[in-house]
C-alpha cells in the first residue's frame, strides 16, 4: 500500500537536491501596471530593431572601407530605414558600429531582466529608469573602451583601414552586455595606476562629510511611573531550636501534714 506524498514541503526533489520553489508574486498594487509593461517591452523591441537595421546597413560600408586595399580619404554611401544618404568615412562608420553593437548587448541584458521580473510577477516601477537608460549606459562605455582600446593599441592618426571592425563591434556588445563588469574592471585597472599613498589625496582634506550613527529616539515618558523598589537585604538565618519537650504541670498535696 503506498503512502501519499507529504504536502509540508515546498521543494521538488531531484537527482542533483532539493530544487527551491518559484519565487511568490508580488501583491497587484506593487507590481508595474499592465499598459506600463507592455510599452517597456515594445520599447525593448524597438531598441534592438534600431540597433539591428545600423549595424546591417552601416557593415558594408565599414567593411569596404577598413579592407586592405580600400582607397583612403574616398567616404562611402550609407542610408538607413530609408534615410539619408550620408557620406561617411572609416573612422565614423566604426563609431556606428560600436554604438550599435553595444546597443545589442544592453538589449540583451535588459530585455533578459525584463522577461524574468514580469513573467514572475515581480517588475516594480522603480526599475523603469533602468531599463530606459541601459542602451545609453552600455553605449557610453563602449565608446570609451573603444577609444581607450584604440588610442592604445594604434599609432597617432592610423585610420580606420588598420582596424579589425569585428573584433571592435564584439568588444562593445559585451560592454553593452556585462556593462557592471566592464565598469568594476576599469575602476580596478583606474585604482591600480592612478594609486595614492595613505594620508594622501582625500585623506588630507578636513572637509569631507564623515557618516554619524542614526541615534535612536528617547522613550515616551508614560502616564503612570512604577516606583522604583529598593532591595531589601536578606534576613540572617536564625540557628535551628532544640527538640521542644512537653511541659509536665506539679501536683500539689492535698493531705493533712502528719501529727
Amino acid at each position: 500500500m503506498s503512502t501519499p506524498a507529504s504536502p509540508a514541503s515546498d521543494e521538488s526533489l531531484s537527482l542533483d537536491g532539493p530544487t527551491p520553489a518559484a519565487p511568490s508574486p508580488l501583491p497587484p498594487q506593487q507590481q508595474m501596471s499592465g499598459w506600463a509593461v507592455l510599452l517597456l517591452g515594445v520599447l525593448l523591441l524597438a531598441e534592438a530593431f534600431v540597433c539591428v537595421a545600423v549595424l546591417i546597413s552601416v557593415w558594408t560600408p565599414l567593411t569596404t572601407l577598413t579592407a586592405e586595399r580600400a582607397a583612403t580619404g574616398d567616404p562611402a554611401v550609407w542610408t538607413v530605414l530609408g534615410l539619408g544618404p550620408w557620406h561617411l568615412t572609416s573612422n565614423t562608420a566604426m563609431l556606428l558600429a560600436v554604438l550599435a553593437a553595444s546597443g545589442l548587448g544592453s538589449f540583451v541584458h535588459a530585455a533578459t531582466s525584463f522577461a524574468t521580473y514580469a513573467g514572475n510577477r515581480q517588475l516594480l516601477p522603480s526599475w523603469l529608469p533602468w531599463y530606459l537608460l541601459r542602451t545609453a549606459i552600455g553605449a557610453a562605455l563602449a565608446l570609451l573602451v573603444y577609444f581607450l582600446l584604440r588610442g592604445g593599441l594604434f599609432a597617432n592618426g592610423t585610420d580606420g583601414t588598420a582596424t579589425n571592425p569585428y573584433g571592435f563591434a564584439g568588444i562593445a556588445g559585451l560592454c553593452g552586455l556585462f556593462s557592471k563588469q566592464a565598469t568594476d574592471k576599469l575602476r580596478e585597472v583606474f585604482d591600480t595606476i592612478l594609486t595614492t599613498k595613505d594620508g594622501a589625496g582625500d585623506d588630507e582634506r578636513d572637509d569631507k562629510i564623515q557618516p554619524t550613527a542614526p541615534t535612536s529616539p528617547a522613550p515616551a515618558a508614560t502616564a503612570a511611573t512604577v516606583p522604583a523598589v529598593t532591595p531589601q537585604p536578606a534576613a540572617e538565618p536564625q540557628p535551628a531550636a532544640g527538640p521542644v519537650l512537653p511541659v509536665i504541670p506539679q501536683q500539689h498535696s492535698t493531705a493533712p501534714d502528719a501529727p
